[in-house]
């Protein structure tokens, strides 16, 4: 975590905010997939995006870095920086400051890469999150004491959970709008005492004549 935290003092000694306010998108992840996935392989579309997502993969080669970001629905993209676009100081500290974990957001070009990608290589990023805590390691399974204590690195790295999260809400949205239609109405009652009882009693001396 060490190292994490010395390069958000870096980002900040560069006069950026390691967690700004807003930070730019027009669009999401999603969205690029649906209205781009069409695209041959290597083949540019011309439009202009700003997409923000999650760093779940990284690869920094010399004069291009590619790297994979996720939505928090779970959706993801390959995103391209290259010396030519970007320049070279903001190359420089992509590949001084990003760590798996990062929430980035990237303006640039949706394309298809050689290999039929769908990408957006970057004219510019900016720092969205960073993150002090690593990931867990994608290609081992969660343990269930991390899966409970660690419910956002759950939801980060696992489908499942994410759709678990997504289920309960409509779920219960659909339930009130069933009820609500018949004219039910929904107050709020208490689950537990109100006063105290259990490990909470004082403790008291007794005896037993039965034997």
């Amino acid at each position: 975590m060490q190292v994490r935290r010395d390069k958000r003092s870096a980002v900040l000694a560069a006069g950026r905010q390691p967690y700004p306010v807003v930070v730019p998108r027009t669009t999401t992840i999603a969205k690029v997939r649906s209205d781009h996935g069409h695209l041959q392989a290597d083949e540019q579309s011309g439009v202009n995006v700003a997409v923000a997502g999650r760093i779940m993969f990284a690869r920094n080669t010399g004069k291009l870095c590619f790297a994979q970001i996720q939505s928090g629905e779970g959706q993801t993209l390959q995103i391209m920086l290259s010396l030519d676009r970007v320049g070279e100081e903001a190359l420089e500290s992509w590949k001084a400051l990003i760590d798996i974990g990062d929430l980035v957001s990237i303006e640039g070009e949706v394309i298809s890469s050689k290999r039929g990608e769908l990408s957006v290589t970057a004219d510019k990023w900016t720092m969205a999150a960073k993150a002090l805590r690593p990931l867990p390691v994608l290609h081992k399974p969660l343990s269930e004491e991390t899966r409970v204590r660690q419910r956002y690195a759950d939801l980060i790295v696992r489908e499942t959970a994410r759709t678990v999260a997504r289920l309960r809400p409509a779920v219960m949205t659909s339930l009130r709008a069933s009820f609500s239609s018949r004219d039910f109405i929904e107050v709020e009652t208490p689950m537990l005492q109100t006063m105290h009882g259990g490990a909470a009693a004082r403790p008291f001396v007794t005896e037993s004549n039965a034997f």
